[in-house]
């Protein structure tokens, strides 16, 4: 066999390190074990700057110092201060993962993944008194209250109708055991007993008798079950005290009571699942977006979603695919720790729902041991929690960006800026105005497009507008078409109102921009040829301006088509999300901001807030829908029997809410039937 021939100048690995490394850690190197260990990567000063696993030891850790290896900037500069590895022997693999996992947690190495959590989130908390009452906060501490949440929003809203319809205290009145006797150690400027109490919102336990005690005791207790996901006996109690209030011929009070169980209802569906989920479900998705890292993280417990929690992920020397690996390794293992002897109630789920399938052999083994089945949704309903934490992670990475962007103080200077790199003219005076167009639609329905504005360099929401695309039918799918459509009709309305953008902005690329410019053409024809067009207005309507853009090149009138309207070309120009290339009408090479500027973030924050204004937009017309024709896709409901329903229980909600007896006087037994089949009634 030929001995393979070393080229001139080039070391063997081996004799590469021994070039450059110090003599101990020629050593370690030398002397690494093949089996599962777990290693802390220190520093001169002996600080742990990185915690690893390995199923081969010998293998991971020369790979560091391997000179063919691709390492990222952050791992090169962690490699060149490494001067000792301590190792920690370890039976399997679980065993190292699960070790690793607890010395990342409790020492925070720099190069390991550091979690920023969302500070936005807020809690419901009972406190801790022998009188407690129910706020909101949005710090978790150890100090004997009891938490629920963290919930995205509403928690203001919550707070004030669970006091009301629990009838809990809303005061910051002190109480204390005395010589084991209750007493007020601080009245907080209130009297006793304070307005709640004459307009039934207290049972006044500040006047410190029994009866009142209990009374606010047990509604303390129903509103933390109700909270707890324990909504079946709150309901039944309270319908059944609605019932004889109605049987005594008590109507106001029975009419007070339907309310506050409608109200109940209104919170719980806020936090429960839309779609039965058999199991105890942990989803976990990864976000990255304006150079960042995110988790999303949401748990689910008896149909209910009971947590969500969103982080910022600093990752200088992990690798992408390690990052979901890590952060669960904290939740199942130290966080679940802690939990456990601090909240009983607090489990492991059965089912894990992730974006991508897990790589590492060793974490698949952990979940086994602990039987957490793994599943990649592809269609819902548990694709749609995935998409809801997507949701909900997306609009925290938003809103951090937005936050950054307005710390840096945008302006009408950086916008002026902007003006002159693209070529556009700069007004003297005034404001300067951006406009930015984004399409959302759910597969070809419910298309709509959005429109933004950012004024000498913030957001204007009063000029904000959303346009349901009308050119389309049902379920196509055209972008180009839909760009086209809104740009006419904001062209439309520039030539009547006088109120045309210093710069319009595209989402996406060429084909888009060509579109919009294409829809200003079509706009200025359309009012400029209105006259022609055979009716008794003097301007056209949007169904009108519809028929135009789909007619043939030649009408009967002998007119041309609007993409053969030569005009001179708008302030206009589109943004490709994925390096960010602003592209201009007629040329062939984008434009690129340099990263990180001023000017680039004006283009971003106005392409960013589009895209989130056009997804409400969409979502907001789908929800609408949903309740609209829900009666309409259950078989057997004729229009006069839907006609009837409506006009008894007033809206589909309230459907479920009417006595079976007159739901009997206008279905037969098959309607009925089927309306309980789709949990109607």
């Amino acid at each position: 066999m030929k001995q393979e021939q070393q080229k001139p100048g080039l070391l063997r690995p081996r004799e590469w390190r021994e070039r450059w490394l110090p003599e101990n850690m020629q050593k370690i190197l030398n002397n690494l074990p093949t089996t599962p260990w777990v290693y802390q990567m220190k520093d001169e000063s002996g600080g742990v700057m990185y915690v690893g696993k390995a199923k081969n030891l010998r293998n991971r850790v020369k790979s560091y110092f391997d000179r063919t290896a691709e390492l990222s900037a952050a791992k090169k500069q962690m490699v060149a201060k490494i001067r000792d590895i301590e190792l920690i022997t370890c039976e399997t693999e679980v065993e190292a993962l699960v070790l690793e996992t607890n010395l990342i947690k409790h020492i925070s190495p720099k190069y390991n993944i550091l979690m920023k959590d969302d500070k936005n989130l807020a809690y419901l908390k009972f406190t801790h008194s022998p009188v407690p009452e129910l706020i909101k906060t949005r710090q978790r501490i150890r100090d004997g209250g009891l938490y629920f949440g963290p919930f995205v929003s509403g928690v203001e809203q919550s707070v004030r109708a669970l006091r009301k319809i629990f009838k809990i205290r809303n005061c910051r009145i002190k109480f204390a055991h005395i010589w084991q006797k209750l007493t007020i150690t601080d009245k907080a400027g209130k009297t006793i007993p304070c307005m709640d109490y004459y307009i039934w919102l207290c049972p006044a336990p500040c006047l410190l008798q029994s009866g009142n005690l209990e009374t606010h005791e047990k509604n303390i207790s129903r509103a933390q079950s109700f909270l707890s996901g324990d909504t079946a006996e709150v309901f039944a109690e309270l319908t059944l005290e609605m019932q004889k209030k109605a049987k005594n011929l008590e109507f106001e009070e029975a009419q007070e009571i339907k309310e506050t169980l409608e109200a109940l209802k209104w919170l719980y569906e806020k936090q429960k699942v839309r779609d039965i989920i058999e199991w105890d479900v942990d989803i976990c998705i990864m976000y990255e977006k304006y150079e960042k890292t995110y988790i999303g993280y949401t748990q689910i417990r008896a149909n209910q979603i009971v947590w969500v929690f969103r982080y910022e992920v600093w990752a200088q020397a992990t690798d992408r695919d390690d990052i979901i690996v890590e952060f669960l390794m904290r939740q199942y293992v130290t966080n679940y720790e802690w939990w456990i002897t601090n909240y009983e109630w607090w489990d492991l789920p059965d089912l894990l729902l992730l974006q991508n399938p897990i790589i590492d052999e060793s974490f698949s083994s952990f979940l086994a041991e602990k039987k957490i089945k793994v599943e990649i949704p592809k269609i819902w309903p548990k694709k749609e929690i995935i998409d809801f934490t997507l949701t909900q992670v997306r609009e925290y990475a938003y809103k951090k960006e937005l936050a950054s962007l307005e710390n840096k103080t945008l302006t009408r200077e950086h916008m002026k800026n902007v003006l002159t790199t693209l070529g556009y003219p700069i007004p003297a005076k005034w404001e300067i105005v951006f406009e930015c167009y984004d399409i959302s639609h759910t597969d070809g329905h419910f298309t709509y497009a959005s429109r933004v504005c950012i004024v000498d360099g913030k957001p204007d929401t009063s000029r904000y507008k959303k346009y349901k695309i009308k050119t389309l039918q049902d379920g196509d799918i055209d972008d180009f078409a839909s760009h086209r459509e809104v740009m006419m009709r904001r062209t439309l309305e520039w030539l009547e109102q006088d109120n045309f953008p210093h710069l319009i902005i595209i989402d996406w690329g060429k084909g888009q921009l060509s579109s919009a410019i294409s829809g200003v053409k079509e706009g200025i024809w359309i009012n400029q040829h209105q006259s022609l067009v055979p009716s008794s207005r003097t301007k056209w309507s949007e169904t009108e301006c519809s028929v135009a853009i789909q007619a043939p090149e030649n009408t009967e009138h002998g007119l041309l088509r609007a993409s053969q309207w030569q005009i001179q070309s708008p302030p206009i120009c589109s943004i490709a999300k994925r390096e960010e290339e602003i592209f201009l009408p007629g040329e062939k090479n984008p434009i690129l901001f340099e990263k990180g500027t001023p000017e680039l973030m004006v283009l971003q924050k106005a392409r960013d807030e589009s895209h989130r204004f056009s997804i409400t937009a969409n979502k907001t017309a789908r929800m609408k829908s949903m309740k609209k024709n829900i009666l309409e896709e259950i078989p057997w409901i004729w229009p006069v029997t839907r006609k009837k329903l409506l006009k008894l229980a007033g809206s589909i909600d309230e459907i479920k809410n009417i006595k079976l007896e007159e739901i009997e006087k206008i279905c037969t037994k098959v309607q009925i039937e089927a309306l309980r089949d789709h949990g109607i009634i």
